[in-house]
């Protein structure tokens, strides 16, 4: 874990810098490019999860004789960690190909050595460039360094936002997945299939199209921080609208009403009291009456007849006369699951059109020489206050609205329903909060951000007028 951290930080670095210090045509484009094909990677790895989970996890024995939508099914998900290692390996050969050093670019020549290019007649000369140093940095120039960042108030804002947006975010896709199959009773790959299509590759189009955008009007600074506070503003008004739709939970038979998370007293009753079931075991059939069953066992039924993969109970004392039932859950009646692909891709649309320009204001509010140290700074804090929280406050929401939880030998196993209302309420709620307060520190990157010059023939906003300023001899050095 220590090596791929550092891996995935020397990676951003890279990602950000290369394009803008290599590309000379089109730096910001390029840039939404890059980003915008990295986002590709979990998109094709919500597809290998579909793909992974669609097969039984005995893989390549034969399954049990269930299908993948049976709540039963575990899928192979230990095929993926496979397939996506020999990728790995494969691709790290052509990254040897790369030299050892990029040749410079070249240096930009001018019409005549005494003409002064009309864009650098407007500049005031305390902004002029310095002349970069040819100086390899060392290590005795860390702590310099990373005091001139932590000065920079702009930089630590944006480091403050950038944990606030991803953390909601990673939580987010981490339990999209789960929440799909609880609240539409989908099955794992269709669940993946969808958090792939509708969120991560809807995701990578917005950042294509912010990248376009920002070449082709080139906005200033106080612009960009001002759609990247209300694109997290619009996500957290979209997670309100999400917490609203939803689908019930199904008419269950056999759960505790009173103590949520056990089998309740409905479980054993007198139909069934012979059967001895096992209170732990979740195995629900769905009756022709529309009522879904913890087990067959619980339904008192004494006879199966399979059918290839489908499963029907009968003579079940539990349930009236002629009464049969299958395996899995009932049909839910609710048609809410195409309304929530279109609203949350919508929003999910209008967040990513921000990522380009964050990473840009990133790297024009600090020193060039400080760039690669700012973006390794960033990625500190994403990693210490958004991957690593991430997983274990989400984790703890999503288990909090846990209805029934297997019973392993006496010992708590996975959570097999959820409280569908809580788990909608709980989950968009929590990712709007966050997104809320990173709306907040964005709204002060944004009263901040007119001192940034986001272009190169670009002079910063200031409360006074700027003054045009005669170019000093050529001899003389600019102040």
């Amino acid at each position: 874990m220590w090596v791929h951290s550092f891996q995935r930080i020397s990676k951003s670095e890279t990602d950000a810098i290369f394009p803008k210090e290599n590309i000379k045509t089109h730096p910001h484009l390029d840039l939404g490019i890059t980003i915008g094909v990295r986002i590709f990677g979990p998109v094709f790895g919500f597809l290998l999860g579909s793909f992974c989970t669609s097969i039984y996890v005995n893989f390549p024995f034969a399954n049990p004789g269930i299908s993948a939508d049976d709540p039963q099914w575990i899928g192979a998900w230990w095929l993926g960690v496979f397939i996506v290692g020999a990728a790995l390996i494969l691709t790290s050969f052509l990254m040897m190909g790369f030299p050892r050093n990029l040749p410079p670019p070249p240096a930009p020549k001018s019409k005549s050595n005494g003409a002064v290019s009309s864009k650098r007649r407007h500049q005031l000369p305390a902004i002029l460039p310095k002349k970069q140093s040819n100086k390899k940095p060392s290590l005795k120039d860390f702590p310099a360094a990373m005091k001139r960042l932590l000065k920079n108030e702009i930089l630590l804002y944006r480091t403050a936002s950038s944990v606030l947006h991803i953390l909601p975010i990673a939580g987010l896709y981490t339990f999209l997945p789960k929440y799909l199959e609880s609240q539409f009773q989908l099955s794992a790959t269709k669940a993946n299939m969808i958090s792939g299509m509708a969120g991560i590759l809807v995701m990578g189009l917005g950042i294509f199209a912010s990248g376009s955008f920002m070449r082709s009007f080139k906005p200033s600074a106080r612009f960009v921080a001002k759609w990247i506070a209300a694109s997290a503003l619009a996500y957290s008004v979209g997670m309100v609208i999400l917490m609203w739709l939803g689908c019930p939970l199904n008419d269950f038979v056999g759960l505790d009403a009173i103590n949520p998370g056990r089998p309740g007293v409905q479980a054993v009753q007198a139909c069934n009291a012979t059967c001895e079931c096992r209170l732990g075991e979740f195995a629900p059939i769905c009756a022709s009456d529309g009522k879904t069953y913890l087990s067959p066992c619980v339904a008192g039924c004494t006879k199966v007849q399979a059918n290839g993969d489908d499963y029907t109970y009968m003579d079940c004392q539990c349930l009236g006369e002629g009464v049969t039932a299958k395996n899995g859950f009932c049909t839910l009646q609710c048609d809410n699951l195409k309304w929530y692909i279109v609203i949350f891709s919508f929003f999910v649309l209008i967040h990513s059109t921000s990522e380009v320009g964050s990473m840009l204001l990133t790297l024009r509010c600090v020193d060039p020489k400080d760039k690669a140290m700012a973006l390794g700074l960033i990625s500190f804090a994403i990693g210490l206050f958004g991957n690593v929280p991430c997983p274990v406050i989400y984790g703890a929401v999503v288990d909090s609205t846990c209805l029934f939880w297997e019973d392993n030998c006496g010992e708590p196993g996975a959570c097999r329903l959820y409280d569908p209302e809580n788990f909608r309420m709980m989950f968009h709620g929590l990712t709007a909060i966050i997104m809320l307060a990173a709306f907040l520190v964005d709204a002060v990157v944004c009263y901040k951000a007119s001192s940034v010059r986001f272009h190169d023939d670009e002079i910063p906003t200031t409360e006074t007028k700027p003054i045009s300023l005669p170019l000093p001899p050529s001899n003389e050095s600019a102040v």
